[in-house]
Formats: C-alpha cells, structure tokens, sequence
C-alpha cells in the first residue's frame, strides 16, 4: 500500500502548488515565502501521526475507518486534497486530523450509527463520500458511496457503490491526476471502469457515466 500512497502524491502534488498563508501553516511546509499579495508555495511534509491518534478520534465518534485509508492519510501533511472529482481531507500537524473530525462532526448521526463513514467531498457538492461498513467482515477497506446531503439523512440519498475500495479510489485518482495534462476530464473517467471493474465499473458506471456525459456537454458548449 505505501507504493501506491507514494505513487498518489507524486501525480497530486508538483512544485508551485499555493495556498493564502495563516498563522496555522508550519514553517516547514513552506516552499517559497508569502507573496505581497499573500500567498505562498507549499511542499509536502513526511507525516508522523500514527494509528492510535487516528484510533482516538474513531472511539469519539464511535466509527472504524478503513485502515487503507489511516496508511494513507498518515504518510504526509499536506494542506489541499482537491483532486476536482474528490476533494480529500487535508493533514496539518498544527490541526491534528480536523479535516476527518469535521466531517465526522456535521454527518447525521442516524447514519454514522448505521455504519456510513463520511472521510471526502464529491467533487460536484453533492455531498460526502462515505465508507459502508455495514456487513463488512475486515477493517483493511470498505466501499465507497455518495451521500446527497439534501436528503438530511435518509437513506433514499445514498448511491450504488462507486468506487469498491478506497485502494481502488486512490488507483483510479492517481491515474486521473496523472493523465489530465494530455486530457480532459471526461475523456479519463472510463479507464476507471478496468481499474476498478467491481465498483466504478459496475455499480458506480451511471454516476461516473453522468461525469463523462456534462464533462462533454460542457466541452462543446463553452471549450473546456
């Protein structure tokens, strides 16, 4: 699994990536200092939370989140997850695990109880993406819906699985990330269909269909 995390961090994160400087961002984090206008280039800082920290704030909220995800998420800190299709939680060493806390905190309670773990934002506001726990017999992984957050918690606003594992989101992510120099959006989303033939290839083939469809659609009408 650490391959894979390495692998997703070099095709997300490249040199020149800036942020509006805060008080909250170490000074080891930043690249290039705070422009006039305020903003700074930031790089990636090896991480060093380990599970037990991440074990706290699953006793807190009574959830289990996929250990998948716990080896990724601790391998760096590094202030923006926003991969335009998924936006991931973001790691501080200054705000320990508060992107994963926040999500957690607004979620309606009567799912969290059912086993819906939100961790990420869908990248067209949506709502969040959620691990389905339920009936799952191992914590390695768990699949991966969306939540529509107008349904205020009812169960009629969770999707078919769209991606099988969050292996298989980081897969398909790293190969987005890597192509969208040479293509556009709509043109790498149906590779996702072999990288992950189980979720984004089966169940999840309508959501990622109807990306592809208004990636087109917006294409034609205003060029990009």
């Amino acid at each position: 699994m650490s391959d894979l995390n390495e692998q997703f961090f070099q095709a997300y994160w490249t040199p020149g990536m800036k942020m509006v400087y805060t008080d909250r961002i170490p000074k080891e984090m930043i690249a290039i200092p705070a422009n006039d206008s305020g903003w700074f280039e930031w790089k990636l800082l090896k991480g060093t939370f380990t599970f037990k920290d991440y074990e706290k704030v699953e006793e807190r909220f009574k959830v289990k989140l996929p250990d998948s995800f716990i080896d990724w998420h601790k391998t760096y800190f590094f202030l923006d997850g926003d991969c335009s299709i998924v936006r991931l939680p973001y790691s501080l060493p200054t705000e320990p695990l508060s992107e994963i806390k926040k999500n957690l905190e607004w979620f309606p309670e009567e799912l969290l109880s059912l086993g819906l773990i939100p961790f990420a934002s869908e990248g067209n506001d949506t709502g969040p993406l959620v691990f389905d726990t339920r009936n799952q017999t191992n914590n390695i992984d768990f699949p991966i819906r969306v939540y529509d957050h107008e349904y205020g918690g009812e169960l009629d606003g969770l999707s078919e699985i769209i991606f099988s594992s969050f292996t298989k989101l980081l897969e398909c992510l790293t190969h987005f990330l890597n192509e969208r120099e040479n293509k556009k959006a709509f043109e790498i989303i149906p590779d996702f269909f072999k990288i992950d033939p189980a979720g984004a290839g089966s169940t999840g083939k309508n959501y990622w269909m109807s990306w592809v469809e208004m990636g087109k659609a917006n294409y034609e009408e205003f060029g990009y």
